[in-house]
């Protein structure tokens, strides 16, 4: 699904919505890849002693969403060059997070684009934070290469 049809299409203050339910598979696919065992990942009387309700979802497969962004809903190749994240609440699996993405700049002498990410959790608190900027990809056609 691509919400913007075109480069050109886009404009500052542009903005997509989506939702992601995160479980028990979400997690465990992360951290065996990531190798992110933390323990108030793996096990829920540690995140319980810590003073968490039950077993938090890694930080980064939350902010992840905003590749979701940058990979799925641009109309070309978007390769980030840089990214940032504040993480302000835990996210519990089984937990459905909505992201609200935000086109903040747009220079098309550079093909640069930044984006701003908002996720909230199902009481409308913010859960995190996270800007990327990166170069959107014209894809030539072959013709063009020739």
């Amino acid at each position: 699904m691509r919400c913007f049809k075109s480069w050109e299409d886009m404009k500052v203050g542009d903005s997509v919505t989506f939702y992601r339910t995160f479980t028990e598979g979400d997690v465990s696919n992360f951290t065996g890849i990531t190798g992110d065992f933390n323990p108030i990942h793996m096990d829920p009387k540690i995140a319980s002693l810590c003073g968490f309700k039950d077993r938090v979802v890694p930080g980064l497969l939350t902010a992840g969403m905003l590749t979701h962004a940058g990979g799925t809903l641009l109309p070309e190749p978007y390769p980030a060059t840089q990214m940032t994240f504040k993480f302000l609440a835990p996210v519990y699996i089984g937990e459905t997070i909505c992201a609200q993405v935000i086109v903040t700049e747009k220079d098309p002498q550079r093909n640069r684009l930044s984006l701003q990410m908002i996720c909230t959790n199902e009481q409308n608190k913010i859960v995190v934070e996270g800007e990327v900027t990166g170069k959107l990809m014209p894809v030539l056609s072959l013709r063009e290469n020739m």
